[in-house]
Formats: structure tokens, C-alpha cells, sequence
């Protein structure tokens, strides 16, 4: 992979790791840990009223930003591999196969950790 196009992940990657970070704190807080330790956020409970369907929304609300919480979790966790991956000069390799990961993969989505064969392989096992 050419320099240029790896500096263009990079940057897309970094901006994405912003953005998923500022939804995060939108519907929770950040635990605060050692530094270089994972980011943490957990959901918050939202407080609109007390009569019971005020609480049944909160409740609700509370359940879908728990899920979004993990999927963008997951999603932060993915951008920050790739990061890595950049560091260590390992970037676009599948970490299943040890083949290059598509460059239109990677376009789509930078933070691509396995080719279109091996994620394919890895849904259909599921």
C-alpha cells in the first residue's frame, strides 16, 4: 500500500475515533481508568419525570443507548486496531489469512480487520 493511501486511512480513521467518541459522551460518561488503558463509556439513565410513563420511556431510552453504547464501543475498538496496525506497519494485512485486505474495503470501511473472504467465512459460520 502506497504511503499516500495509508495516510488517508490514517486520517479517516482518526476522524471517525473523534466522532464515535463525541456520540459516546452524548448518551453516556467515560470511566475514567490508567492511562493507555481501553475507553470505557457507560450509558446514562435518563431522568424525565416521575409518573410511570415517564419512567417506561426512560426505561426504553435507556435500553436503546445501552445497545447503540456497545455497538459504537465495538466500532472504537475496531478504529483503534487499525490505528495500531498503522503504527506497526501491519495495516491491510487479514489478520485470518494473512492476505492484503481489499483496497475497496478498506475504503468503505478503514477499520477492516480480515478480507471479504475470511469475514464472509466468519458470518456464514456463525
Amino acid at each position: 500500500m502506497d504511503k499516500q493511501l495509508l495516510k488517508e486511512f490514517k486520517k479517516q480513521l482518526e476522524d471517525r475515533k473523534e466522532a464515535v467518541i463525541s456520540q459516546l459522551k452524548n448518551i453516556g460518561h467515560q470511566e475514567i481508568s490508567e492511562p493507555g488503558a481501553e475507553i470505557n463509556f457507560n450509558a446514562n439513565f435518563p431522568q424525565y419525570g416521575e409518573s410511570a410513563e415517564d419512567n417506561a420511556v426512560e426505561v426504553a431510552d435507556y435500553a436503546k443507548n445501552l445497545s447503540v453504547e456497545r455497538e459504537m464501543e465495538k466500532e472504537l475498538r475496531d478504529i483503534e486496531k487499525a490505528l495500531q496496525k498503522i503504527k506497526d506497519g501491519t495495516y491491510g494485512v487479514c489478520s485470518h489469512c494473512g492476505r492484503p485486505i481489499e483496497i475497496e474495503r478498506l475504503k468503505i470501511r478503514p477499520e477492516s480487520g480480515s478480507c471479504v473472504s475470511c469475514k464472509t467465512a466468519i458470518t456464514k459460520g456463525k
